[in-house]
This record gives C-alpha cells, structure tokens and sequence, in this order.
C-alpha cells in the first residue's frame, strides 16, 4: 500500500529523515510548522503544500511527528480527533515511548545521529542505526521504509526505552562532558582556546573514527594502558593532583579499560600493577 506522508517539524531532523524518504520515492500530501518560514522551506525541499496541521492529520495515511519531545504528545491530543485510526504514527524522540499516541501503528523510531543542521546529501542514513518501539505490526510497517534509506534497525521493549536513552547520553551528550573536562586540562597548562580544543578534538576525532573503523572498540585503545606502562600512568595521576575531578575520571575510565587492554594482549602481571594503581 503507497503511503501519503505528513510531516510535522520542518526542523532539522524533520527534513533529514523526510528528505531521505522523499528522494527513496515515498509521497508527502504536505507540512505542518509552527514556524511559517521553515514550513514553506519544508514544502519546497518535499514538493508539497504547507497545511494546517488538523487538515494534514486527515489527508496522510503516515504522519511523522518531528516536534521537540515535549510537544509531542500535546501536538497528538490537539490531533488525535481528526487522525484516521488505521494511519501510521511515527515520532523520533529517544526518550519517550511509543505509547504517547493510540493505535495499532504507533511507533517510536529515534536515530542513533545528531542533526546540527538537515542532513540532506545522498545516503545521509546509511549504517545509522534507528531504535524501534512500538507494536509489532508498526515495525513490520516501517522497518523496511528506513532500510530502502539505508539505515540498520533494531528493536527494544517500552520498558528498556529509557536504559536505551541513557547509552545514547553516554555515547553523545557525556562525550562533550568528557571533552570539556580535558579541556580545563589544557586550560591549567595555559593553552589557548584554539590550542586546546584543535589538540583535543582532533585526538577524539581520530579515535572514534578508529573505533567506527575497527572490529571491536578495544580496537581503538592506544596510551599507556595499552603499553602496560605503569610509570607514564603513576607521573599522569601526580600531575592531577590539583585536578581531583579529572584524577577520580582518570581512574574510573581507566579501570573500565583494562580488558580492553587485556584483549589487545597486555601481560597480566602488568595489568595487575597498573589496576592497584587506579585504586
């Protein structure tokens, strides 16, 4: 069955996800934005009209709810009236579950991706990974919309939603914590702004990258740890010392790293030193 898409949310991860799916041959009836310049932006990218959103609710058959998370389920009761009971519901959020709308094709389809600004270049999804929760029969639906765009799928219960959400806080939002913490590093040493944030986002840059690249993340190790080099981690925790936050960091991350280590072939007996070290 050909579906008619509508879009609410022509922000940038609205016209990523619907600009993906418009150049894979899917149909759009129309936008909807509380932002008339970004919904006439939206309806030119689709070759659509901009509708009032009760209208749009009744012309799709698929309705794609990229509104922020805590618009979703208001911008639905105000909608919910005029949805046909047999049209697809989809929203993005990593959050909330799918059951904030009612229905039999209900889903929650969050991307593990950050959308700075509208990814609109061709294979803007391929190997991004897209959580599914919802009814079986949703997934069944959409699954394969996502996989003509070139994304990778998988699915987890209403109940792990939000474990889910934590590991994908762990894997972006804490990154950028981590960051910053080495950069009041570079901060105490008396770099610049530009020195400190070109050195450290270049090495993180390399290292995800390698860890992307590679068969498993302790792939993408390097440092002392993976030299079994107790004496280089003994002088980095001294030099901590006034740094109590990055010293227990230093510790804790490190500890985490040692099967990586281990993996990679570090003796034991070094391994042993160094983890009584990191105490």
């Amino acid at each position: 069955m050909a579906l008619r898409f509508g879009l609410y949310g022509t922000g940038n991860l609205g016209l990523s996800i619907a600009a993906a799916l418009y150049n894979a041959g899917e149909a759009f009836v129309g936008v909807s934005d509380t932002d008339p310049l970004a919904a006439r932006r939206g309806a030119d990218l689709l070759r659509c009209p901009v509708l009032p959103a009760p209208s749009l609710a009744r012309d799709a058959t698929a309705l794609l709810f990229a509104v922020p998370d805590d618009r979703i389920a208001s911008l639905y009761e105000e909608l919910k009236d005029f949805i046909n009971p047999e049209s697809l519901l989809v929203h993005f959020s990593g959050a909330l579950t799918s059951e904030v709308f009612r229905g039999p094709l209900r889903l929650s389809a969050h991307p593990a991706q950050t959308f700075p600004y509208p990814r609109l270049e061709k294979d803007a999804f391929k190997d991004v990974y897209f959580a599914l929760e919802g009814p079986k029969q949703a997934v069944v639906f959409f699954r394969p919309l996502l996989e003509r765009i070139g994304a990778r799928t998988f699915v987890i219960s209403r109940e792990e939603k939000p474990l889910y959400h934590a590991m994908c806080v762990f894997a972006s939002n804490l990154i950028v914590g981590l960051l910053e913490y080495a950069q009041d590093i570079g901060l105490s040493l008396g770099l610049s702004e530009e020195e400190r944030r070109g050195s450290i986002t270049r090495l993180a840059l390399e290292t995800v990258c390698n860890a992307a690249e590679s068969g498993s993340l302790a792939d993408a190790l390097s440092g002392p740890l993976l030299r079994g080099d107790k004496d280089t981690i003994i002088k980095n925790l001294n030099s901590l010392e006034k740094l109590p936050a990055q010293k227990r960091l230093y510790r804790l991350l490190s500890r985490r790293l040692l099967d990586a280590a281990r993996q990679r072939g570090v003796p034991e007996e070094k391994l042993k030193e160094i983890e009584e070290l990191l105490l």
